[in-house]
């Protein structure tokens, strides 16, 4: 899962993304002119703008439907909200998938799709439901799917200058312009990095619009507040007649280019009720007091699409005693201790195996130049580097799984995030993929009496993690059983699996802890004995 640093750009943005890549190379290969490689790549922006929701559609399996047949109370908000507001009527699809979710995309108003889920008519009630189908008609108003593909083009545009102004100064060496083009280029580089900075905060805006908006539309901020708890931190459990109902399919995805949830955000966006169907104040302060008081937590939300839900529903109750509303809910807890020394303490230990090898270059340089002993250098090197990460592991990667824990005492945890983890044990059923949809996802979804979280499956190559996700994930959903591993947050919570034993007999094991530690003992084995065969030799 969160390896959702993949997941962050998903299925569109990686084609898209190995597209521009490959034409810039060959563009370069060629030296063609600066115009050409501006019109590549405002084409391969236009491309993804006029391709992406015909792609989309051909991953999700949606079922096109009349949203009166479905839900009519839904239907009969849908049709007075789009009168109201002058928004053209989407088309409605609906998906069956047991993470409930709703997202739209499409080229422009007239051509939007709203897609719901049968999780989400399931398991929110008629309020939520309203207030959480009012935020993407938000979207649909806002033309969030033409703006952000505008400021799309921002980064790409000041990426190419940068290429551009590398080139030429390669090129002009002879004619004394280097240094000036250096300088514009190294410009260019540095307001690409902050463009996209400012493209995310666009996007975490525009949540916040909608947000507004289905407050606005619905007259109850508060409805989307308690959606966003039992969304945000996967406070879910399943509903009462969940034994009745077939097996969910699992069809989804999301991608950020067309305003769907933050992948980074997957697991969060899954729509689910709590355990006992409604939201409390003491369920909503625990989950929010990680979003609130962990310094990881502002880290994370700079780099991502979306406000952390603890600040989107201390918006919505603004908004609501803006609209003379009493709150229900209003975050009480105060702060028992600082958790800055334990961020640090995990930045140090995040950064061991490159402080390492930063080290161990210092130390390998001064062994070859001054000394001459090559072999050392190299021992040197790779031993601090494995070193540093074998640190890193034993911060990171404790062993006490037979601490059985529950979803939602995982998320009442501050002092946890993806350096420091909680080794434990979840039981529970497996509900579906941990990006829903995906037809190759590997990870699934396990929830338990009071809750969900996404089982972080982890294989030492990706053709493997591919495999099991088309092969053999599906068969898993719907199974009960137990998953130990490590619980993390960055910031959505999920539990990186080390084994999956369910009662019909099934396993999952993954891989890439002992390849990994393999590989660390392997390399500073190997350091040491360099530096040996440097002094015997």
């Amino acid at each position: 899962m969160v390896n959702l640093l993949f997941r962050s750009f998903l299925v569109l943005a990686l084609l898209f993304a190995l597209l521009f890549g490959v034409g810039m190379a060959v563009l370069t290969f060629f030296e063609a002119p600066a115009w050409i490689a501006v019109v590549f790549a405002l084409g391969v922006v236009l491309l993804q703008y006029l391709l992406g929701p015909w792609i989309l559609q051909l991953v999700f399996k949606i079922e096109w439907r009349d949203i009166e047949s479905v839900d009519p109370e839904l239907a009969a908000f849908l049709q007075r909200v789009c009168a109201e507001k002058n928004i053209p009527r989407p088309r409605f699809g609906l998906v069956h998938d047991g993470n409930p979710n709703a997202f739209t995309f499409g080229h422009y108003p007239g051509d939007a799709r709203l897609i719901i889920t049968t999780g989400l008519l399931e398991r929110l009630d008629q309020a939520e439901r309203q207030a959480v189908v009012a935020h993407e008609l938000g979207h649909i108003a806002h033309w969030d799917f033409v703006v952000m593909t505008v400021a799309a083009t921002v980064p790409l545009l000041l990426y190419l200058l940068y290429r551009i102004t590398l080139s030429s100064g390669r090129g002009s060496r002879r004619g004394g312009n280097s240094g000036y083009a250096a300088i514009v280029g190294l410009v260019a580089f540095v307001v690409y990095l902050i463009s996209n900075y400012i493209a995310l905060l666009l996007s975490r805006v525009r949540e916040y619009y909608a947000d507004q908006f289905s407050g606005e539309v619905t007259g109850n901020p508060e409805a989307l507040s308690t959606a966003l708890v039992k969304v945000a931190y996967g406070l879910a459990a399943a509903p009462k007649d969940k034994q009745e109902k077939p097996k969910d399919d699992t069809r989804m995805v999301a991608a950020r280019p067309f305003g769907i949830f933050d992948p980074k955000a997957a697991q969060g966006l899954a729509l689910a009720s709590a355990a006992t169907g409604a939201v409390s104040a003491e369920s909503m302060e625990s989950a929010m007091k990680w979003d609130l008081w962990n310094p990881w937590a502002l880290f994370f939300e700079l780099n991502s699409s979306h406000p952390l839900p603890a600040k989107r529903i201390r918006a919505l109750e603004r908004q609501s005693e803006a609209q003379g509303q009493p709150t229900r809910f209003s975050f009480r807890a105060e702060q028992p201790e600082s958790y800055w020394d334990e961020f640090l303490v995990d930045l140090i230990v995040n950064y061991l195996p490159q402080l390492g090898l930063v080290l161990g270059l210092a130390l390998g340089a001064v062994a070859f130049f001054s000394f001459e002993m090559p072999f050392a250098a190299a021992g040197l090197v790779l031993l601090l580097l494995a070193g540093g990460a074998w640190l890193k592991r034993q911060f990171s990667y404790r062993h006490q799984f037979e601490q059985p824990r529950t979803v939602r005492s995982l998320i009442e945890e501050v002092k946890v995030s993806a350096v420091r983890a909680i080794p434990c044990t979840i039981e529970g059923e497996v509900i579906g993929r941990g990006i829903p949809g995906l037809f190759y996802s590997e990870d699934l979804v396990l929830q338990d009496e009071g809750g969900f979280i996404v089982l972080d499956y982890r294989q030492p190559l990706r053709i493997f993690e591919f495999l099991f996700g088309w092969i053999k994930a599906e068969k898993l959903i719907g199974q009960r059983g137990k998953a130990m591993g490590w619980y993390r947050r960055s910031p959505n919570p999920y539990l990186e699996m080390r084994h999956l034993e369910l009662d019909n007999g099934e396993k999952a094991t993954s891989y890439n802890y002992p390849v990994a530690q393999f590989f660390v003992y392997a390399g500073m084995v190997l350091g040491a004995l360099l530096i040996v065969v440097q002094f015997v030799v």
